[in-house]
């Protein structure tokens, strides 16, 4: 598989690592990251039950730093 790769698997942990940091899980730090790209207005998540509705929504409130969003960038 092309993405089963442990360059992937590191690039994970990496962001496990950031969210665990900034208070939350990996999704959310995904939606924040994406929501600060100023040409995006709008994040389409899949959700399957009513608790990540919930969680994804928390995202909006997180607020990565510049230092942060530069390692999300890289990844």
């Amino acid at each position: 598989n092309t993405y089963w790769t442990d360059e992937n698997f590191d690039r994970v942990e990496r962001m496990r690592s950031i969210a665990a940091d900034l208070g939350c899980e990996v999704p959310q730090l995904v939606v924040a990251w994406v929501l600060s790209k100023p040409v995006v207005t709008s994040v389409i998540v899949g959700s399957s039950r009513p608790e990540q509705v919930a969680k994804n929504a928390l995202a909006v409130g997180i607020k990565p730093t510049d230092d942060v969003l530069q390692i999300l960038d890289s990844l």
